[in-house]
């Protein structure tokens, strides 16, 4: 039997979900320590060779080159739910995630604000896009070792392995990056959270740098429309 994501357990992970997509990234740090003021921990960022070094790089360029972003995905988790639908992305702070039906969920970054409507129940939630990691990969100006701290790079033969945590909240869990080779593409991406609950993002038929409506990044909120009545 197909289970599919509530909408409380969206609530959680979504806000980190879509991190990974385009994170345009300036310069590399890997041979420090980085100190986190909030909960004293000490984040170990991967000691990288020259040659991993060079293919950060290239990865860099390929996802310094997206502007605009629009994917298919199908989203599975460890505990067996499941959810599809669209992503849409505009730098910066611009984005729509459509989940399809049956899951009530629609997610509009507006360049200010970050909205999580639950169709279903009627709810909505708001952030300032940029404090969310959604604004980490909708910036223009995120450095690695800097929001997102590098734990982890593995080359496989056609596939590299990017390991991602967050600085001012580590325990809040990891993000994987998955890309081919030849040509550098984002592929995948692997959230586990701090109950170790792993959510994976599978994207199809991605396309970028192609003219996306203004309109997809308006949410037309429905408090609006009760205040006026």
């Amino acid at each position: 039997m197909t289970i599919f994501l509530s909408a409380k357990i969206l609530r959680i992970i979504i806000v980190m979900l879509f991190v990974s997509i385009c994170i345009p990234v300036s310069q590399i740090k890997s041979n420090e320590i980085i100190d986190n003021e909030f909960n004293n921990l000490q984040i170990m960022p991967a000691v990288l060779n020259e040659i991993e070094l060079n293919w950060l790089k290239s990865i860099e360029a390929y996802i310094n080159s997206i502007k605009t972003f629009r994917s298919l995905f199908y989203q599975v988790s460890s505990e067996g739910e499941l959810a599809e639908g669209e992503f849409y992305l505009s730098r910066p702070g611009r984005l729509r995630i459509n989940y399809f039906p049956p899951t009530p969920i629609l997610i509009v970054g507006d360049g200010l604000f970050l909205h999580f409507y639950d169709t279903e129940l009627g709810q909505i939630s708001d952030w300032p896009i940029f404090d969310t990691p959604l604004g980490i990969l909708s910036s223009d100006n995120f450095q690695f070792n800097d929001q997102l701290i590098v734990t982890e790079f593995v080359h496989h033969s056609s596939i590299f392995e990017i390991t991602l945590v967050k600085q001012d909240d580590p325990e809040l869990g990891t993000l994987t990056l998955f890309l081919s080779n030849n040509p550098i593409e984002l592929k995948q991406w692997k959230i586990v959270d701090a109950q170790s609950i792993s959510t994976t993002v599978s994207l199809l038929d991605a396309e970028i740098n192609i003219i996306l409506n203004n309109e997809l990044f308006v949410f037309d909120d429905p408090r609006e429309t009760i205040n006026r009545r």
